[in-house]
């Protein structure tokens, strides 16, 4: 028995040590490719809890350079989510996805269609063994690429594929959220450097593009290798993300992330010919494959890069665990909102107010921040200034004592040479003494004029270092001002957030409003048409009762609206909501009492009270209703 229970703890050990690995998706992936190639893929972190089956993070997407940027590249906000779960540094469960190393080159790309064309019987490309980057292909080519890749590595490197439980890894384009988001450098940069056109610094924070990206001046104006080893990657281990050529992404190209009239696929990125001023995050363009006479166009400068997911489905929960994962997330903060009917209350209008306040409050303090920077700035340049001119000018006097010096040690030579001239010997020696003298007396004042340069080099010396401190303050200024941008963005965006749940609740209640007024008018007339066939009071009991109701109703609705909405609105809500009840062919008399319910409204925010009694006595008879 004891023999039983040790083996299997023994099996049970070692099938946990070899499904344990696959379990979380951790580490770079490199995959073996035909024709013994390869491709690299490297983890992206998100920062979000591995244990919740759906988060997502909240990214912003665009220029942060203010408002005078192309359309294309406005700020906006979408989510992003990962595709696997890893194990962080910390040792905890996070959410990640995987991204292209570098950009699919042309041996890639040939090994693989080659095994395509073979597999499938087609004719067979020549060899191509460069490491330039795969361009001029088309989305469609670029599609069948991809599923060629993906039947290969199923039949032939499977066990190199990462998982989420069930779900195996699959092979295709990155969308534009998880391109931008990694080519501004992740979580492995500060908000402050994620916020900047690109994810590169030097020892003193600044930003700079030299010795990470190919372009214009550095490429010599030619496409180059993938990975090159005289470049650097970005913070995440991404090659030429900004330059060499642009990428074809999986996302569609509108004005919006969110909100938008869509087009074309998005490129992302620049290119080896354009100028280090054109290279930044935000640039997208949209993809036009086609002539106005149906030519294909094949774009020399446009290439891509790969990324990894996997099926939502497919991951080994049950209907009921994904059902509650998602009521969980869309409860979250992560999760994306989806407003209700009836608008937002006061409280979560309240927290609106709080939120812009704040953003208020931090622009201020950014704005404060940024002058007296500036100031900073302005002070060290006037000191440095200085500096210069004082050195320039002992650099002037010791040249010309310099020169006196050489006329005056070539008079002494002259005087020299009548030395042994008897009768004017004893006039000579008296010369050449006084100049002997003035020698020594212009070479002490050119020692203290040495003196004085070395101190104006030191000087100097502190000067460059507070220059070096004023570029760092100046970056610290751009970032301020990005952050300035990013929040009037985000208080520009909360008052219209504002101004939609306005008018949902002024819609909501309104709508109710309305509905109630007209139940009261049908309840009427319906005792009208009862009193002319019987004056018994109970047969059209229940008909008064409602009335009565709906008219309790519709004041307390009324009343709301007064209170709890802005009536500048109202014209603006009443038209939609006439033009929605016309189309849907709903009773004349509901849309004549929208004209009384804004009389209505008008009378009590001029301080009418209005009478349940008298609105029962006169409805049937008010000029809006009339039949």
């Amino acid at each position: 028995m004891n023999r039983y229970i040790f083996l299997f703890t023994t099996l049970l050990f070692f099938t946990t040590s070899f499904f344990s690995s696959s379990l979380f998706a951790s580490e770079s992936v490199e995959i073996k490719l035909p024709d013994n190639t390869s491709i690299k893929f490297q983890p992206i972190y998100l920062g979000l809890d591995g244990n919740d089956i759906f988060s997502s993070k909240r990214v912003k997407l665009g220029s942060r350079e203010g408002s005078d940027v192309s359309y294309k590249e406005r700020l906006s906000t979408t989510n992003l989510g990962g595709s696997f779960v890893g194990i962080n540094k910390l040792g905890e469960k996070e959410w990640l996805y995987y991204l292209g190393k570098t950009e699919v080159s042309q041996q890639q790309w040939n090994a693989v269609m080659r095994w395509w064309q073979r597999e499938n019987k087609l004719t067979i490309d020549p060899e191509n063994n460069a490491t330039l980057p795969q361009t001029e292909k088309t989305p469609a080519e670029i599609f069948t690429f991809i599923e060629a890749l993906n039947v290969w590595i199923l039949k032939n490197a499977k066990e190199s594929l990462p998982r989420n439980g069930n779900a195996i890894a699959y092979v295709r384009l990155p969308t534009e959220v998880e391109w931008a988001f990694a080519a501004r450098g992740g979580n492995e940069v500060s908000p402050s450097v994620f916020d900047r056109p690109y994810p590169y610094v030097d020892e003193n924070e600044s930003m700079t593009l030299a010795g990470y990206e190919w372009y214009r001046s550095t490429s010599g104006n030619k496409m180059r290798e993938i990975g090159s080893e005289h470049i650097k990657p970005n913070p995440l281990g991404l090659y030429d993300m900004l330059g060499n050529v642009e990428e074809l992404t999986y996302g569609v190209f509108g004005h919006d992330f969110l909100f938008a009239r869509f087009g074309g696929l998005v490129i992302r990125g620049g290119n080896y010919s354009m100028d280090a001023s054109d290279l930044k995050v935000s640039r997208r363009t949209e993809y036009d494959g086609y002539t106005g006479n149906g030519d294909l166009i094949r774009l020399s400068k446009v290439g891509f890069r790969l990324a990894l997911g996997t099926l939502v489905s497919e991951t080994g929960h049950s209907n009921e665990e994904l059902d509650a994962g998602y009521d969980e997330y869309l409860s979250s903060d992560s999760g994306v909102s989806q407003p209700t009917a009836s608008g937002n209350t006061s409280l979560s209008q309240q927290a609106i107010d709080d939120q812009i306040e704040h953003y208020n409050t931090e622009r201020q303090r950014l704005v404060e921040e940024n002058n007296t920077l500036r100031q900073q700035n302005t002070e060290m340049e006037s000191k440095y200034t200085v500096l210069t001119g004082h050195l320039e000018q002992k650099k002037v006097d010791i040249d010309a004592l310099s020169r006196e010096l050489d006329t005056e040690r070539i008079k002494n030579a002259n005087l020299a040479k009548l030395e042994n001239t008897s009768s004017l010997e004893n006039k000579f020696d008296v010369l050449i003494n006084s100049k002997d003298l003035e020698i020594s007396r212009l070479q002490s004042e050119i020692d203290n004029l040495e003196k004085k340069v070395s101190q104006q080099t030191t000087l100097i010396s502190n000067t460059e270092s507070s220059r070096k401190k004023m570029l760092s303050l100046q970056q610290r200024i751009n970032d301020a001002e990005r952050r300035d941008s990013t929040a009037s963005f985000e208080i520009e965006k909360n008052k219209k957030r504002i101004v939609i749940a306005e008018k949902r609740l002024l819609e909501a209640l309104t709508r109710v409003a309305g509905y109630n007024l007209y139940s009261a008018w049908r309840n009427l007339e319906a005792i009208e048409k009862k009193r002319k066939v019987s004056d018994n009071p109970k047969i059209w009991k229940i008909n008064k009762l409602e009335a009565e109701n709906m008219l309790k109703e519709y004041r307390r609705y009324i009343i709301q609206i007064v209170d709890n909405t802005d009536h500048t609105l109202f014209p603006e809500v009443k038209a939609e909501l006439v033009r929605w009840l016309k189309e849907n062919k709903v009773s004349n008399q509901q849309i004549k009492g929208m004209d009384l319910l804004e009389r209505h409204l008008r009378e009590v925010r001029e301080g009418k009270y209005l009478q349940v009694d008298e609105l029962y006595k006169n409805l049937r008879h008010e000029p809006e209703m009339g039949v």
